[in-house]
């Protein structure tokens, strides 16, 4: 069994099954831990004999979401990226009503997109404003500190 084999017939077991987060976040896992192991100079025999066949994993996967309130039923809609969507989930994986905890922060709401180009703004401008301070005492001292200088250097050329 090769490592896409392995990882498909995963991602075949958990779809329906398990939220889109859950299938991608575990299929990622997969991917790399194989590819990790395979670098070690392992089979993919003695990985898959540790790990186990994907069925079984996915069955491990698909009753520890459903300790955790996140498991779906029925069959689901592939969604485009490589999971599937059940009708009665919302974007986020968990089923309406119920609550997950994993919290997401969806970036796309009106308030966000006020609210951090506000932030950036207002950080840039308290940036600026410290730089221009620093700048302002430097210049305003500048003056007498280049005169001073200057008559230094006269005097030690004078005494050539």
């Amino acid at each position: 069994m090769s490592r896409e084999e392995f990882l498909k017939g995963l991602e075949e077991a958990l779809a329906g099954e398990a939220p889109n987060a859950v299938i991608r976040d575990n299929l990622i896992y997969y991917r790399e831990y194989i590819s990790q192991e395979m670098a070690k100079g392992r089979t993919m025999e003695e990985i898959v004999a540790e790990i186990g066949e994907p069925r079984i994993v996915a069955k491990t996967i698909i009753d520890s979401c459903e300790a955790a309130g996140e498991a779906l039923s029925g069959a689901g809609a592939f969604d485009g990226m490589g999971g599937y969507q059940d009708e009665g989930t919302s974007g986020y994986g968990t089923r309406r009503g119920q609550r997950s905890n994993i919290h997401y922060f969806d970036l796309t709401k009106w308030y966000w997109r006020i609210l951090i180009p506000t932030f950036l703004i207002i950080t840039l401008v308290t940036v600026l404003n410290v730089v221009g301070s620093l700048f302002y005492l430097l210049f305003r001292f500048a003056g007498p500190i280049l005169v001073l200088c200057l008559v230094f250097w006269l005097l030690k050329n004078m005494r050539k």
